[in-house]
């Protein structure tokens, strides 16, 4: 399995700080280029159009590598397991939002400020420690230190 294959669909292992941006800029441009193939309309209208199910299909199918590459960098700080594999159903409850209303009907805005703050709070703790936060020295539960030099044989 090739390295950028790797980095952004396996869920194992643990990645630095380093190939998490790396990983978070690729997928950033992956958004931007496949919205503007999708739904061209998005970035120029002077108000935001309706959400688009192929845009939104689109950003759901980016989940998967966000996600891996979220999970491996929950694992290189040791966090449980659960904390990044939660990235995904997050992410979906984001980017389906605005069908919501197409789906249920029109919602009163203030019952959603508890999921939009859990979002929040989960979406920011994640950047900062999986950004900024240095990941364990030495090998842990979930493998090998990514940054460990690997010694010559002799």
């Amino acid at each position: 399995m090739g390295a950028p294959f790797s980095l952004l669909f396996s869920f194992t292992g643990r990645i630095n700080r380093a190939k998490w941006w790396l990983g978070l800029v690729v997928l950033g441009i992956a958004n931007i280029a496949g919205g503007l193939l999708i739904n061209p309309d998005f970035f120029l209208a002077d108000e935001p159009p309706p959400p688009s199910l192929p845009d939104t299909l689109w950003q759901v199918a980016l989940l998967i590598p966000m996600s891996a590459i979220t999970v491996k960098r929950f694992n290189d700080t040791d966090r449980p397991a659960w904390l990044g594999y939660l990235f995904a159903p997050l992410g979906a409850v984001l980017y389906l939002g605005p069908h919501l209303k197409d789906w249920v009907g029109p919602m009163d805005a203030t019952k959603l400020l508890p999921l939009l703050m859990v979002l929040f709070v989960y979406f920011v703790f994640a950047l900062i420690d999986n950004g900024f936060v240095r990941g364990t020295d030495g090998p842990n539960r979930y493998g090998p230190d990514p940054l460990a030099r690997s010694t010559p044989p002799t």
